[in-house]
């Protein structure tokens, strides 16, 4: 079987979460129907795995600490990569925008995360990947921005065929 690029899909944040996924509190529980619209992506049902790579507007050294949860089609939310540090470096992304050099936070998923060109001062674009069997959407939970105004994930798709 060939591996195959199914998509790359963009999500841009403007803003933190005020009243992030805790499990319980009402309408931020972990389960299905409290997943956060705003902050989710669909997966195709053939993606096998992602690779991920960050953007943002703002100066090298800013940064954003976010979590990654997945979610079936119909079950709750389980933690993927929590309290990321996304930093941004020099290598540019767009006009204002930068691309995050370094990812760093803490892997809960039972798969290996992979990160890959994560280089302080090293003018790279660091990249997350996982495998994403079983998982139907991803959510990104912004919970702080220092000195940046945006920030967007680029997720890569792919899988067999």
């Amino acid at each position: 079987m060939a591996t195959i690029i199914r998509k790359d899909r963009v999500l841009t944040l403007t803003a933190v979460d005020a009243t992030p996924l805790d499990g319980s509190t009402a309408g931020r529980t972990y389960q299905a129907s409290d997943r956060p619209e705003k902050y989710s992506v669909a997966l195709d049902e053939e993606t096998d795995a992602v690779t991920i790579k960050m953007d943002g507007t703002g100066a090298d050294g800013n940064s954003a600490v976010f979590n990654i949860f997945g979610y079936g089609k119909d079950s709750p939310a389980e933690r993927i990569y929590h309290t990321v540090t996304g930093t941004l470096g020099t290598a540019v992304a767009g006009t204002g925008r930068l691309f995050a050099e370094v990812f760093a936070g803490t892997t809960t998923h039972t798969k290996t995360i992979g990160i890959t060109d994560s280089v302080a001062a090293g003018n790279s674009v660091a990249k997350i990947a996982f495998d994403t069997t079983g998982v139907r959407f991803l959510v990104f939970e912004p919970i702080t921005f220092t000195t940046l105004t945006a920030i967007t994930f680029h997720i890569r798709e792919w899988g067999s065929k």
